[in-house]
């Protein structure tokens, strides 16, 4: 056991299974939301418990004292400076919350007995924080976020396959440290072997192929829209609401619809069936797109087909659709598999992100690319409250991706905007420094107390609160991230040096 730092003490509250307070004798080694162990005086168990406060406490006048001046007729002079003489007149207390039962066979239980009046009480050490918070004891299958912020030497390894399994959501301001994580979690589950694919926003996560020491980093491969990326039309068609985020209408999506169908009555599809849709027709009447002929004859207005063909023709020239992009072709084992959207909008990443999904979901169905961890960078954009259709079919396929082995990684700095649906499902929370809605928002998700939500405002760059399945009992748990080893592209550019 580590070093003695009190004894369990009723003098501020008897103890009871959630709480006690401690008599501090070494205050300088406790720190708040450190882990302490509290060795039963009469039983043979242990507890493991977390500072959350600790209180100076001065005592002068006690109830002996008060008695001597009523009964005996001691002057309060005379024993104020008999208790400033005491050396135990000023004390302090740590209050802890209890949180881990060790019996002596070392099975770990939910605490259920009252720890003993002056049982004795050490700072947690390594070996049993470890075990007691349930981290990984495997490294081939371990993700090493960083650090116990109250225990440094104390290394935080969760399960792997238990944290990518259920999803992870990772919050906070600007300059706080969230995409600088989001690469920790890239390095580690790229060096177990597992293929990575992030959407990256800034082109900041380039720089990974970079290691910090000048040699080589991660293998990365760089896809971009209008280069090396494009959307088949047929999958576009297997969800054609998706073309709404490019403010196509109900009418026009309809009109898309009933002449696609058309097209693939004559052996059409994908691309080679939107030109065929676009050829020019001669009629009695002149010259009339194909497109033009369908629709009229089917009812719809000039105004509708016109507005159609132009949205059409815009994507065409734009060079976004290509037969048959094949996904398998861009992951593979030990990869990183970065999808630069720095130069494009919005409506048109959305529209690449949902198809993207779809297309390694379909992948994974056959087997074709192994399981694999997808980011997904400004999620507040792509997973919106609003009910839009590519914010729904994005929800859908993370829904769905845990029973295909595709792990998700939702990343913003407004999780105020993200759609409840999506933060329902992601059972790991990573939260750095937040303030307002946004802080008030995620508490209906992750269950922090009224001092973690105080604290989480305060949070200085690199800290953060982990809640997962992957820790015992699914406390939160106040961790330092560790430094990455490859080059973080997200750095804040310095007005003066």
């Amino acid at each position: 056991m580590t070093t003695h730092i009190g004894i369990v003490s009723a003098d501020v509250e008897p103890p009871n299974t959630t709480y006690c307070w401690v008599s501090l004798i070494d205050s300088i080694a406790v720190k708040k939301d450190g882990f302490v162990v509290i060795e039963d005086a009469k039983r043979r168990f242990k507890l493991v418990g977390q500072v959350v406060d600790i209180v100076n406490k001065v005592e002068i006048l006690t109830a002996s004292s008060r008695e001597q001046i009523l009964r005996r007729g001691r002057k309060a002079e005379d024993i104020i400076k008999d208790a400033l003489s005491r050396p135990d007149f000023f004390k302090v207390y740590a209050k802890v919350k209890l949180l881990y039962k060790v019996e002596n066979d070392r099975r770990i239980s939910a605490v259920d007995t009252s720890p003993t009046d002056t049982s004795p009480v050490f700072l947690g050490d390594g070996q049993i924080l470890a075990e007691v918070l349930g981290f990984s004891k495997e490294p081939r299958k371990s993700v090493c976020l960083g650090f116990l912020y109250a225990h440094p030497e104390v290394s935080v390894c969760l399960d792997l396959n238990e944290v990518l399994a259920h999803h992870i959501a990772i919050f906070g301001q600007t300059n706080s440290g969230k995409s600088y994580a989001t690469g920790v979690i890239i390095e580690e589950a790229v060096s177990k072997g597992v293929p990575v694919v992030v959407f990256d926003h800034l082109g900041e996560y380039l720089s990974m192929a970079r290691a910090t020491d000048g040699g080589k980093g991660l293998d990365i491969i760089r896809l971009a829209p209008y280069e090396n990326l494009f959307i088949d039309f047929e999958d576009v068609m297997k969800a054609p609401q998706i073309l709404t985020t490019l403010d196509v209408t109900d009418a026009q999506l309809n009109l898309l619809r009933d002449a696609y169908t058309e097209a693939k009555g004559h052996g059409l599809r994908g691309l080679g069936a939107v030109k065929w849709l676009l050829e020019d027709i001669k009629t009695q009447k002149g010259v009339r797109k194909r497109l033009y002929l369908i629709g009229r004859s089917r009812g719809y207005s000039v105004a509708t087909i016109d507005g159609l063909r132009w949205k059409i023709e815009s994507l065409l020239s734009r060079g976004i659709f290509r037969e048959k992009f094949d996904v398998s072709d861009a992951v593979s084992s030990g990869r990183l598999t970065v999808v630069d959207l720095s130069m494009t909008d919005v409506p048109i990443n959305s529209l690449i992100i949902a198809m993207f999904l779809y297309k390694l979901f379909e992948a994974r169905k056959s087997n074709r690319i192994p399981p694999l961890l997808v980011v997904i960078e400004e999620a507040h954009n792509y997973v919106t409250r609003d009910e839009t259709p590519s914010s729904a079919i994005v929800r859908s396929l993370i829904r769905q991706a845990r029973h295909w082995g595709i792990g998700v990684v939702l990343v913003s700095q407004r999780p105020a905007g993200l759609h409840t649906d999506a933060l329902n499902i992601v059972n790991t929370h990573i939260v750095f420094r937040l303030k307002g809605t946004d802080l008030e928002y995620i508490k209906q998700f992750a269950p922090f107390t009224r001092e973690e939500l105080e604290d989480i405002q305060i949070l200085p760059k690199g800290v953060a609160y982990i809640i997962s399945p992957a820790i015992r009992g699914g406390i939160n748990i106040k961790v330092t991230i560790r430094r990455r080893r490859t080059m973080h592209g997200g750095t804040t550019v310095e007005f003066v040096t």
